[in-house]
Order: C-alpha cells, then structure tokens, then sequence
C-alpha cells in the first residue's frame, strides 16, 4: 500500500511583515503624493510637515529591512510597538480627514498596521 505525505507550506512570518511594511509604505506614499496635488496650488512651506514625514518615512524603509534581517524574538516586539504606534497616527490621520479619500486611505492604513501587530503577537519564535 502506497502512503501520500501532504505537506503544509508556510510562509515565513518575517516576509509578511516585510509586505506589511511594503504595503503600508506605497499606501503612505500614495496618500501624499494625492494630497500635495490636491494642494498645488499653495505651496507646502511647513517645516513641521517635513520634520515628521522624513523620519515617519525611514521607520517604514527601517522596519522593512530589519523585519527580514532582524533577529525573530526582538522584531517581534519592535514590529509591535512600532505598528501600534503607527495606529495612533492612522487614527489622528482619520481624525482629520476631511475627504473620502482621506477616510479610505486611513482604513488601509489601519488595516496593514493591523495585521503587522496580528501577526507579530501571534508569532512564535
């Protein structure tokens, strides 16, 4: 008699959380880029905006890198933390939100950041 042995794929959590990253990143990305258009007519001169765009932006280039090259037991906790805090700004983003857009733009955020803390609580190594 023949046996059949299934096996069970499964994908490292690292490289899902890496996408995580990489989603939430072109989502980020997308969503300034459709509201400096929307206001190209004024020009943004608002260092403040720089100040906090440019390093929200390295810790999303950051987390991506160090969610593959990290060591599993401290980028589990760094994905956490990192992500709920990103969720405060999503939810200050909705917040403010004044067009549709806006609201759907901060529903995908939430959303990615969501499924980065799912799926580094649930991790196990």
């Amino acid at each position: 008699m023949k046996t059949i042995k299934v096996t069970t794929q499964t994908t490292d959590v690292k490289i899902i959380l890496a996408a995580l990253w990489i989603a939430h990143f072109l989502l980020w990305t997308f969503g300034d880029m459709a509201s400096l258009l929307q206001e190209i007519s004024e020009p943004v001169d608002n260092n403040l905006l720089l100040f906090v765009a440019v390093p929200l932006a390295l810790t999303q280039a950051l987390m991506i890198f160090f969610s593959l090259a990290g060591k599993a037991k401290v980028m589990r906790w760094v994905n956490l933390i990192v992500a709920l805090v990103f969720i405060l700004f999503n939810i200050g983003f909705i917040a403010e939100a004044q067009f549709g857009w806006e609201y759907l733009l901060g529903a995908g955020y939430l959303l990615f950041n969501g499924l980065t803390v799912g799926y580094a609580w649930k991790w196990h190594q």
